[in-house]
């Protein structure tokens, strides 16, 4: 066929499809040909050139090692390639300067790198084909499909705590609190496929962004939907604490009409594609002079917080956030603009990240091409194909991923010598024993003992096995086959180790300080009340609260995934890894973040109400922006002493220690005074008057607004203040939480 005469590296082909279908959508698929794209277009003009200056007949197997080295360190360093494509340039490298030495005078300085571009586009297109038969699997379908079922979950999650809320039975609120603990499960489970299709989505119908600049994706919106229910459980928590209350008939009405609101507002869900923040500015058809006052008690004592807190929930859910798009406009389209264009050029400005990296790889696929064309010329290509495709960007536990890909290596080539000797003289019957392999890896992606690593190496290694022909003896094949991925793989170790020695449970410790840090950047970041004659877009742009919010979220994501690679990591001569408190500590920074959240916007509320309140506001404005300064000055030296505590580098921590010195320092290191690890405990009195303290000027703003006409801006003030109260008294729990589990954890650790 005319296929074959062009298309020189069929195994190569396979992996390419491999790469790119794995659980893919369409629009994933498409996103994954066009990278693609990109990797050959990376490889093809140097290796072109390469082979044209120095000649096929002077390669030889230093020259190719060096070849593939400068190569890869050419696709590696720009920090705007995507991973896909390096994989795939890394691999093309590869087959290009290996069969060049194998080939020697006969190769086609032109046609051989071209074979190969021909051999990865045609896995490129069986893939796109793949998507469409026997019908499309569409990535928009998902996320639309998904979306719904979250929409039903939340208003019934909603109902159920509102239920609990206003129940004067503790078993009946405990009952309702347990069902909707079930569907918060659910819940988490239908983000994750969203966040795992919506990039898919922007493929299939890329005019979306271009067409709507204000576009988000669904899961970002719904995330900020999931902060407002896992407030309103955390309030729900907190009365089912104490003696059930009788709820005021105003706020069980208030209930009914903010339940009316919010099933609207849900139901946008179900019927508004793209999702975009204008979905959340829509009217829902309620006249807000019809609002009720709610009760001035309401935030008045820490017993009636947890309501206030509640109700805030609702609002903040039922209602556009205040900081989610007004002072976006604020800021102006062309400060977008600029910030967008800036952000562009820093992606094109390679980091100590990229260079890192672009090192790790170039010296591991020139030591593994070196090693494999010295062991056997003729499968020199295995040693480095072997890594080629199993690169990532980000930092990895190396105990971890060496043993994930050695175990998916080893997988995958018994599966490949046991497939030859059944059906290695026909090739048609090795291809469809090729196809349980490959769902098999399917699942092997989502397990903790072998992750992505070690799917992609299963797969290579049962692909480089069956996926080409005249390998001579049997037994000869397999020890060669299995003899170049072990060199493949120390190369890849001997480099990481050199490099990067990080263990998974190293990575945690560290990403844990780096959380403690950027939660205290983060409080920092939350502007307080500002006096009624200033401006709101003459202070801190919001964009800064939100950016410094995203990355925090992010960290917290990162942190889970090197607890649960710690779990599965192997402990050696190490200390055991303190998984429980990990998890521990994990759960409790998610809700810290959560009550900052609520915290900022609040604040940010309240600071609106106060350009229409003017002098009533004024008067009392002062007092409560001294207590939540005090307040988070409190909480701030706590995160300082956390992030010291759980640092790696003792050098950085020493310094810090030299220039602090607190009386009411905590040991945690060691049993005896002259630790030098020490957390300043929250004092109890101190915080309880600061609580008190603002519980009192709440109430006196409060009393100022007694003869308020509007009740919206009445009932505004009052959950705000209740919010913020609420949060301040959560957060000093949380943060006692993690002042034991952190001082457990060192000293387990020294």
């Amino acid at each position: 066929m005319w296929i074959r005469e062009y298309v020189s590296y069929s195994a190569f082909s396979y992996l390419t499809a491999t790469l790119i279908v794995s659980e893919a959508t369409l629009g994933d698929t498409v996103r994954g040909t066009w990278h693609a794209i990109i990797g050959t277009c990376l490889v093809m003009g140097p290796s072109i050139m390469s082979l044209r200056l120095i000649g096929p007949v002077q390669f030889t197997t230093n020259m190719a090692a060096v070849s593939v080295a400068v190569g890869a360190f050419w696709v590696a360093f720009p920090e705007s390639v995507p991973l896909m494509s390096k994989r795939i340039a890394f691999g093309q490298l590869v087959i290009v300067y290996v069969g060049t030495v194998i080939k020697g005078a006969t190769t086609d300085v032109v046609m051989h790198p071209l074979g190969v571009a021909a051999s990865t586009g045609l896995g490129a297109f069986a893939s796109v084909v793949a998507m469409l038969l026997p019908f499309p699997h569409l990535a928009v379908c998902e996320v639309t499909k998904r979306c719904e079922e979250y929409a039903e979950n939340a208003t019934e999650r909603t109902n159920l705590y509102m239920k609990a809320m206003v129940a004067e039975e503790n078993s009946m609120v405990l009952e309702l609190a347990a069902e909707a603990k079930l569907l918060s499960e659910s819940a988490a489970k239908l983000l994750c496929i969203i966040r795992k299709y919506q990039d898919g989505m922007m493929w299939e119908v890329p005019h979306w962004r271009l067409l709507r600049p204000d576009f988000k994706n669904p899961e970002e919106w719904l995330q900020e939907v999931e902060v407002s229910l896992r407030g309103m459980e955390m309030a729900l928590t907190s009365r089912t604490q104490k003696a059930p209350d009788t709820v005021k008939q105003e706020v069980k009405e208030e209930f009914q009409v903010m339940a009316r609101n919010l099933t609207q507002k849900l139901e946008q869900i179900r019927t508004s594609l793209p999702f975009s923040s204008k979905v959340r500015v829509q009217n829902t058809g309620d006249d807000c002079s019809d609002e009720k006052p709610l009760p001035l008690n309401i935030c008045n004592t820490q017993h009636h917080l947890s309501l206030s807190f509640f109700l805030f929930c609702i609002k903040y859910l039922n209602k556009e956030s205040p900081n989610m798009a007004q002072n976006y406009e604020k800021q102006g389209a062309d400060g977008v603009e600029k910030s967008n264009i800036m952000k562009r050029v820093r992606s094109w400005l390679p980091g100590h990240n990229s260079l890192v990296f672009a090192i790790k790889c170039s010296l591991s696929l020139g030591l593994a091409v070196l090693l494999g064309l010295t062991y056997k010329k003729e499968r020199g290509y295995w040693a480095g194909l072997a890594i080629a495709v199993s690169f990532v960007t980000k930092r990895q536990a190396t105990f971890w991923a060496s043993n994930a890909r050695i175990q998916g290596t080893a997988l995958g080539s018994i599966y490949g010598v046991i497939g030859y000797f059944i059906c290695h003289r026909y090739t048609s019957l090795k291809l469809a024993f090729l196809l349980p392999w490959i769902v098999f890896t399917t699942f092997l992606r989502h397990s903790k003992m072998y992750g992505e690593a070690g799917s992609i190496s299963a797969v290579v290694a049962a692909l480089l096995l069956l996926g080409r022909a005249g390998y001579g003896t049997a037994t000869e094949f397999a020890i060669e086959r299995a003899a170049e991925a072990c060199i493949g793989l120390f190369c890849f170790v001997l480099v990481e180790v050199l490099l990067q020695p990080e263990r998974a449970a190293s990575l945690s410790k560290e990403q844990l300080s780096q959380c403690f840090g950027t939660i205290n950047q983060f409080m920092g970041k939350i502007v307080t009340l500002r006096p009624s004659h200033m401006k709101l877009d003459s202070a801190v742009p919001e964009p800064s609260v939100q950016e410094e919010k995203v990355k925090l979220k992010a960290e917290i994501n990162q942190l889970k995934v090197f607890v649960e690679e710690a779990k599965a990591e192997p402990n050696f001569w190490f200390v055991p890894f303190q998984g429980d408190s990990y998890n521990s500590l994990h759960r409790s920074i998610t809700k810290i973040v959560d009550m900052l959240s609520f915290i900022a916007s609040a604040v940010d509320l309240l600071n609106q109400e106060m350009q229409k309140s003017g002098e009533v506001w004024r008067d009392n404005q002062q007092q409560i922006s001294i207590d939540i300064e005090l307040f988070k000055n409190k909480i701030s030296t706590c995160m300082e002493y956390l992030e010291e505590a759980t640092s790696t580098d003792p050098s950085q921590h020493e310094q810090k220690d030299k220039q602090k010195a607190d009386s009411r320092d905590l040991e945690v290191g060691k049993q005896h005074t002259s630790s030098k690890y020490k957390i300043p405990t929250i004092d109890d009195e101190e915080i309880e008057n600061i609580l008190i303290a603002f519980l009192q000027h709440a109430r006196d703003v409060t009393n100022s607004y007694q003869a308020a006409q509007n009740p919206e801006v009445r009932n505004k003030m009052l959950l705000s203040l209740g919010c913020i109260g609420y949060c301040m008294a959560s957060l000093v729990t949380e943060v006692r939480e993690v002042e034991t589990v952190v001082i457990e954890l060192v000293r387990k650790q020294k």
